[in-house]
């Protein structure tokens, strides 16, 4: 292919060569005219001086003429012209006045006849001749006149005439003959350029071809595409030609049908036309082109392809004539990217964007507001109770309770806002352009999220069951925003602020963030920094809280946390545990906790009178949850030498029921040391007796929330007997707490419990006051011994 297109460039170049000896032989012929002549001229002007007859005359005429055509650079017919009559008018002019033609005279003409048969063909030629013997038949004929007979020396029986004529005759002949031969030769001549012509245009053509192919073959080698095109932009409609590869495999439609089709625009997606034709400024000024875009099959289907156009200037013009395109089919490609981004930006759940995305819109909106001026609102949205289904019916029916819920926050909220899915049960949702007035803006929140409470507060309708009977509410928080006046991170924490005041204040209800929250919000800041610093300061103490059967024996007592802060003094647990559980600090402080009880336990080891005594040690759920908890606790037991039944560990209802299996093979873990477990605020949770026989426990503790009013509430009387009758079915232990009054422990020990404790016997006092109180003597008599 190389070779052939090197062939087509030669024969192409050399076409101007040929066609240029017209051109070539006039100007030759015509620096020799101007050399004879100016040499005939210059020898008359030395042998008669300068005569200002015609002869003269003209051929100086003649000489500058010749030469302002050759400066001029002439096409080749007016100086062939030029040269055809100022021979004929010098052949003839030479021959004036003479008894007979000169043989030079002749020659010139017939040099005038050869160039009229060479440039002008045989009719100009025949002219010439014709024209040339009528001049010298007249020329002789007058000659007789002019010059009297006798003073021309003449061979006898000739005249001036015959002479004449006779010249003329071999003039013709000669002439004819010459004129004849020279007209064939260039008909031939003409017939063979013109051949010549046809084939070197065929070798362009075919060239121009080849390098076409040629260039589409390595577009398609280089791009390893599924096909290739060519478009003529010189073409009106401009369809393209496709060439290679599996066009219609890949659309459905054969290559002709492109045509018929209007043109490619026509299969190309509407929502990418106008993208593409904005590139075609680009690919005009020589540049090439990648473009990712979408055609419609034949079938229908929507199919991504990535187009790489390479543009081909003209090699005459310079412009842009041809566009090479290679097309490669990336469909799947897309689609794989769209599923990535899916999984990054959407949660694979319920389809919603993820925390990911949320942040960015956020960060729009934000941004949006500070340019209108319009204020935004950003929603904190938590499910009520959400845990306790996950509990009792497990994640499946949670799974489902959260896509249908998101399907119905979605429904809610207006166009252009954001719903999306935090994590686990929280949902945030953005909505912008509210009103400029503050007031006002706060009246649409408002609306929007009392339309959201009671879309999320009706009943839903789970595979298996209608939960109508289940109390399927949220709790919102509300904050507003304008501009960039707070940041990301701060919005979130208000409306988290907010949305746990609307708990605080019963669920199923919203909350706007307002300034003394901020004030909660900075002290709690402050109090997770000072906690980072309570444990390293020795800062923690530990208070004991009596426990007594009902013969007033003491048989323990509950290990209770307190913090001695440098500031604000004893703070109650109540401040900070939650502070604690939210920064994860609630592991390593309760790892101390029962490293103190083991501690105190090993002091009681010594005495006879103490050795029998307990201490309960309460457990958070995400400290039991480490999977080295219970070997933590080991060590915490043999470095001070305890038996693990002197120990006492209370979890919570929730705790234990969160993941029955998994806690199960944990307490059964700790019951192999010797543990006992409590199960703390017992009937406050949805409780599954299913689930609790599962369960290695040994105690069951009754909140204070219900001994407080079991005297004057006939429900709590009922469900404190209930849970008494519970465990004494289930062979375990029962624990009252929070018991104030003889009346209480009265009706306690009348219906089987018999552990008990609370203010009755004593507050939670420090280990020191404890001993000093309940087991001075014993301890006492340790000391002495």
């Amino acid at each position: 292919m190389c070779g052939a297109v090197k062939h087509g460039f030669f024969a192409a170049n050399m076409t101007g060569k040929i066609f240029e000896w017209e051109l070539t032989l006039a100007r030759r012929l015509a620096l020799i005219s101007i050399v004879g002549g100016s040499a005939s001229w210059l020898f008359r002007f030395a042998r008669q001086g300068f005569v200002a007859d015609f002869l003269n005359i003209f051929l100086a005429t003649f000489i500058v003429v010749l030469a302002i055509l050759i400066v001029a650079r002439a096409s080749y017919r007016p100086i062939a012209a030029t040269l055809i009559i100022g021979m004929m008018i010098i052949g003839l002019q030479v021959s004036w006045g003479l008894a007979e033609p000169r043989g030079g005279a002749l020659l010139v003409l017939t040099a005038g006849v050869s160039l009229a048969a060479a440039y002008y063909r045989i009719r100009t030629a025949l002219a010439a001749i014709l024209l040339s013997a009528i001049v010298l038949a007249l020329m002789g004929y007058t000659a007789a006149d002019r010059l009297p007979q006798q003073l021309v020396n003449l061979p006898g029986g000739t005249t001036i005439f015959t002479n004449f004529i006779s010249a003329t005759i071999g003039f013709v002949s000669v002439s004819t003959l010459i004129a004849v031969v020279i007209s064939f030769v260039r008909s031939k001549m003409e017939q063979s350029l013109r051949h010549t012509r046809i084939l070197l245009i065929t070798a362009r053509n075919q060239k121009s071809d080849l390098e076409s192919k040629e260039r589409l073959l390595t577009l398609f080698t280089e791009l390893a595409s599924d096909y290739v095109y060519q478009v003529d932009l010189r073409q009106p409609n401009m369809v393209p030609q496709i060439f290679a590869g599996s066009f219609e495999r890949i659309t459905g439609y054969a290559p002709s049908d492109i045509g018929k089709l209007g043109g490619w625009m026509q299969i190309v997606h509407p929502e990418d036309r106008e993208r593409l034709q904005r590139h075609m400024p680009t690919l005009l000024e020589g540049k090439e082109t990648i473009t990712e875009y979408r055609i419609q099959s034949a079938s229908g289907k929507i199919l991504w392809v990535r187009d790489h156009v390479r543009p081909v200037r003209d090699s005459e013009t310079g412009n842009v004539t041809l566009l090479l395109g290679a097309v490669h089919d990336v469909t799947e490609r897309r689609h794989a990217e769209e599923q990535i981004e899916n999984l990054a930006f959407y949660d694979p759940l319920t389809s919603l964007p993820n925390r990911r995305l949320l942040l960015d819109r956020l960060e729009q909106a934000l941004a949006l507001s500070g340019r209108t001026g319009l204020r935004g609102a950003l929603l904190f949205i938590d499910l009520d109770h959400f845990k306790n289904l996950n509990d009792t019916k497990g994640h499946e029916a949670g799974d489902q309770l959260l896509v249908q819920q998101s399907r119905r926050l979605k429904l809610c909220i207006r166009e252009g806002d954001t719903v999306a899915r935090l994590g686990g049960d929280e949902f945030i949702i953005i909505l912008g352009e509210l009103s400029e007035e503050e007031e006002k803006a706060a009246e649409e929140v408002s609306e929007i999220t009392r339309r959201i409470l009671h879309a999320l507060s009706l009943p839903v309708a789970l595979s298996y069951r209608q939960m109508s009977d289940y109390e399927n509410t949220c709790s919102i928080g509300v904050t507003m925003f304008k501009g960039h006046e707070l940041t990301v991170d701060e919005l979130l924490r208000r409306a988290d602020m907010a949305m746990y005041q609307a708990k605080a204040d019963g669920r199923n209800a919203f909350r706007f963030f307002d300034p003394q929250m901020q004030q909660l919000l900075a002290e709690r800041l402050k109090l997770e920094d000072d906690l980072k610093q309570a444990l390293s300061h020795s800062q923690f103490v530990i208070y004991l809280q009596p426990q007594l059967d009902d013969a007033a024996k003491l048989v323990g007592a509950e290990v209770l946390l307190r913090w001695q802060h440098p500031e604000k003094g004893l703070v109650s647990p109540l401040e900070f545990i939650p502070s604690a559980e939210r920064t994860g600090l609630i592991v390593e402080i309760g790892a101390w906790v029962i490293d103190q009880a083991c501690a105190v336990l090993a002091r009681w080891e010594k005495s006879a009178d103490t050795r029998s005594l307990t201490l309960a040690v309460n457990v958070s759920a995400r400290q039991f949850h480490r999977a080295d908890f219970a070997t933590e606790v080991g060590k915490a037991l043999s470095r001070h030498g305890v038996s693990g039944e002197r120990l006492k560990l209370e979890l919570t209802e929730s705790l234990a029921l969160e993941n029955v299996a998994e806690s199960a093979a944990r307490m059964q873990e700790l019951r192999s040391m010797g543990i006992h477990l409590s199960l703390d605020d017992f009937g406050t949770g949805q409780s599954s007796l299913y689930y609790l026989k599962q369960l290695p426990l040994s105690q069951m503790k009754i909140d204070q929330s219900f001994v407080r009013d079991i005297l004057t509430d006939p429900n709590d009387a009922v469900l404190v007997k209930t849970i008494i009758g519970m465990a004494n079915n289930l062979k375990l232990e029962v624990m009252a707490e929070g018991v104030e009054t003889e009346a209480q422990r009265a009706y306690l020990r009348e219906h089987g419990c018999t552990l008990y404790q609370g203010y009755l016997f004593s507050p939670p006092i420090s280990v020191a006051e404890f001993e000093r109180q309940f087991l001075a003597a014993p301890l006492a008599a340790t000391a002495n011994s």
